[in-house]
């Protein structure tokens, strides 16, 4: 199965830890783990901005577990809008483009929408039901 991490369950994973970063754990091991460069960009961004007592070094070797262990997915071309957060557009449009089973995600915007286009969309708890 082809999963997609949103970037909130990326950043609770790797700075909450707890069921989250188990739940990414699991997918690692059974799954195959994707990310695409929009996603290490927002990743980045959002430590950098929520997180700036982590040290770089700590914040480059997070991303290095990503990029080492996930599958580098393509970034779409191609946006429509669906999603009520625009910002929301490109992660469901990379989920499309990489040909997705699910989206985890923490994201309420994205949530709502439970399934798009035949890509279901799971909060990480809901996980564990698979």
């Amino acid at each position: 199965m082809k999963i997609l991490f949103d970037t909130s369950v990326l950043v609770s994973a790797f700075t909450i830890r707890g069921q989250t970063f188990d739940v990414l754990k699991d997918v690692v091991y059974k799954h195959d783990a994707y990310y695409t460069d929009y996603i290490l960009l927002e990743f980045r961004q959002a430590l950098e901005k929520n997180f700036p007592q982590l040290s770089p070094r700590v914040k480059e070797l997070d991303a290095f577990v990503i990029e080492r262990y996930f599958f580098r997915g393509l970034s779409a071309k191609e946006i429509k809008p669906v999603s009520r957060d625009p910002n929301d557009d490109q992660i469901l449009a990379d989920a499309l483009a990489n040909h997705i089973d699910i989206i985890l995600t923490g994201d309420k915007d994205l949530l709502v929408l439970k399934i798009y286009e035949g890509v279901r969309i799971l909060a990480p708890k809901d996980y564990w039901t698979l």
